[in-house]
């Protein structure tokens, strides 16, 4: 007998390995939802009464009747009691590592602080629990929205923070601004070369630094600090995103641009909402460095250019759960700091000419060369990757179009869906071109509810700002579109997206191009199949339809009922992804 007992016991240890190794969350489900208005968000059939969900997919839906006739003796009746249940809701253009990093910190935003005083206080606070030395990063500047917040100078960040590194992000994420000991912290000193003429460090007229950063490029000494200080919390933080993304609906995030990179980020991500479980990745749960595996959202990653080094090969982009889809570029900058690319001039405003120091004239620049962008285009294109291009100005939007339209010439890109971010200031007559080209847009639409009052009193004027998001020339065409919050600029709230393409308002009622308002029907496309079908996912997302994955949402109101204004205040009850609950109220 012992001859056989130590080969036994070695079969066991290895089955408790490989066991191990394997061990993954049950994915088995099998449910029947029925008791109130179920929208597929299918043109061809609207609602129907129920639908049937066995292991993450929908089997049957239908009519009650049909649907039950359906269901095994095992599956669990999910009455609505009236509630009503849709598709998922997609983040289309988020940066997830950002809103982990920025996670928890010193909030000085004009959401939380209407009055200058309130955000000095709150930074003030901030230096006060913080040891000498340490970092401190402040999130929210935003001098729109905080009436009377003067563009703060180094010397009087040094003045709050004598004895710690003091950086404030605007709410944008395309200026910041810091103190002596930040700069001398990261190594930038006065004679340090500018990234570039569109992002750099301000000087005055002496030549010394005045504390605004602008744009990316110049803020990367200070965004490597920021990403060092916070990788300690970065895997619990990035949870407690994902669950407050889930909060609000959303079942699949898109993260257009990932700055945060490297081998072990890209693990994290795969791990927490890849489909299968990675023997490694339970090696490395050993160590506490990864979390406990459960269901969660959907990730599709859009990489930003200068991290390309890590797109994978072709049998390596991932699954239906998490897939790197492309690379993201950026052509152009924000409205609010100057480094929006326009065909004319900012307004010579106050705000233009003494707080952010733009030139009279001044009309923006692109971010790199047209010829540079079309290269990009041809490099990725050949790759069978998806290209992402950043642009928000007139400009900016001709040029990047201009750059696809001579790829296509050689080389075709119907069919690659390749897109077009934020387009604040989309020309009338380039849509066709869009169209032609396959390329869509993914609008950045709450530009209207928070800064359409200074959109036009400030930054553009009246006639350009009626002419600002045409949205509605792609609802009316059916032509795929998506919207999008930007999170963290702001929070990822698709049903507020919902809400402002159909009323176009801003927070105190101006209408801003009130002829490009959407019906709530294709408003609601916008965060569902449409948002699907630019991830190539839509014969597996976006609508309620048998053989698609059962990633659902259930709201207490039903929003075709409800009054417009009343959208945003429609409440998530629970959040479903491929038949697994991942949060419920």
């Amino acid at each position: 007998m012992k001859k056989f007992a130590i080969p036994i016991v070695l079969l066991a240890i290895t089955v408790l390995v490989l066991h191990f190794l394997f061990v993954d969350y049950n994915h088995a489900n099998e449910t029947v939802y029925f008791g109130g208005p179920i929208l597929t968000m299918s043109d061809a059939q609207p609602t129907v009464e129920a639908i049937y969900v066995k292991n993450g997919k929908i089997l049957a839906a239908g009519t009650k009747a049909e649907v039950m006739a359906a269901k095994s003796r095992r599956a669990k009746l999910a009455d609505l009691q009236g509630k009503t249940l849709m598709p998922g809701f997609f983040d289309a253009h988020g940066h997830l590592d950002l809103a982990t990093a920025l996670y928890g910190m010193t909030d000085i935003s004009g959401f939380t602080h209407r009055t200058p005083e309130g955000v000095w206080k709150a930074v003030a606070q901030k230096v006060k629990t913080t040891p000498k030395g340490e970092w401190i990063f402040c999130l929210g500047y935003d001098p729109i929205l905080t009436k009377g917040l003067e563009p703060p100078s180094k010397a009087f960040l040094d003045s709050l923070a004598p004895e710690n590194p003091v950086v404030l992000i605007a709410q944008t994420l395309h200026s910041y601004y810091a103190n002596s000991m930040a700069f001398k912290s990261a190594g930038i000193t006065d004679q340090t070369p500018d990234p570039s003429s569109s992002s750099y460090y301000e000087r005055d007229s002496s030549g010394q630094l005045t504390g605004l950063i602008v744009e990316q490029a110049a803020f990367e000494p200070f965004r490597v600090v920021m990403q060092e200080k916070l990788m300690e919390s970065f895997v619990e933080n990035t949870q407690k995103v994902l669950v407050k993304n889930a909060q609000k609906g959303i079942t699949s995030t898109v993260t257009m641009g990932l700055m945060t990179v490297n081998r072990n980020i890209l693990m994290l991500y795969q791990d927490l909402s890849g489909e299968k479980v990675k023997p490694l990745h339970n090696l490395i749960r050993i160590t506490g460095a990864f979390p406990e595996r459960k269901p969660n959202l959907r990730h599709f990653v859009f990489l930003s250019e200068r991290f390309s080094g890590y797109l994978p090969k072709p049998k390596k982009r991932g699954d239906d759960f998490f897939r790197i889809m492309g690379v993201k570029l950026w052509y152009d900058g924000s409205p609010y700091i100057g480094s929006m690319y326009m065909s004319k001039p900012y307004l010579a405003s106050r705000y233009n000419l003494e707080a952010i120091h733009l030139p009279p004239g001044h009309r923006g620049e692109a971010l790199i060369q047209p010829e540079q962008l079309e290269a990009a285009i041809r490099k990725y294109q050949s790759g069978d990757w998806q290209v992402a291009i950043h642009c928000q100005g007139d400009r900016a939007i001709a040029e990047a179009l201009g750059a696809f339209a001579k790829v296509h010439q050689d080389a075709p890109i119907n069919g690659r869906r390749h897109r077009l971010e934020h387009l604040l200031m989309l020309p009338y007559d380039h849509i066709a071109s869009m169209q032609e080209m396959g390329i869509s847009p993914s609008f950045h639409i709450n530009h209207i509810l928070y800064y359409g009052d200074f959109l036009q009193s400030d930054i553009l004027g009246p006639e350009r700002t009626q002419q600002l998001l045409p949205v509605n020339q792609f609802a009316a065409k059916q032509m795929p579109f998506s919207l999008h919050a930007d999170q963290p600029m702001y929070e990822a709230d698709p049903l507020s997206l919902v809400r402002t393409a159909v009323i176009r308002q801003s927070e105190s009622g101006l209408a801003i191009n009130p002829t490009e308002a959407v019906s709530v029907w294709e408003a609601l496309k916008s965060i569902t199949i449409y948002a699907a079908w630019q991830l190539k996912m839509e014969s597996k997302l976006g609508t309620l339809e048998k053989g698609k994955y059962a990633d659902l949402v259930v709201l207490d109101k039903n929003p075709l009922e409800v009054p417009a204004r009343a959208l945003a205040s429609i409440k998530v009850l629970e959040t479903i992804i491929a038949g697994n609950t991942v949060w419920k109220k």
